[in-house]
């Protein structure tokens, strides 16, 4: 464990935060957080997916199978690389939440 300082003002602030102590209310800011980067990752995802008709999973191996119309134009391969960008902090966020989720159980 290590040991943090912090201003008064920003020891002031955590008392609007619930929890009971300073470390629970950290954990919880950074639940939040991670919670709110989850929701705009998945509107990403969403964008990507009602655009193309499919998740990234089917979408990458149709590119793989050469099945993607026009993948080598900028929209497509700029999209290809964004959309398998969120996927993976999507698992990333996810595996993340489930850990702190875990530490806080404990």
């Amino acid at each position: 464990m290590k040991t943090i300082a912090l201003a008064d003002d920003m020891v002031e602030n955590l008392a609007l935060v619930p929890g009971k102590d300073v470390e629970e209310k950290i954990s919880r800011l950074l639940e939040n957080t991670f919670v709110l980067n989850l929701r705009e990752c998945e509107d990403y995802l969403f964008r990507f997916e009602s655009k193309y008709g499919m998740d990234f999973k089917s979408f990458a191996e149709l590119w793989e199978q050469g099945g993607i119309p026009e993948k080598y134009s900028h929209e497509v391969e700029r999209d290809f690389m964004e959309w398998e960008g969120f996927t993976m902090e999507r698992s990333t966020l996810l595996k993340t939440l489930r850990n702190l989720k875990t530490k806080a159980s404990s």
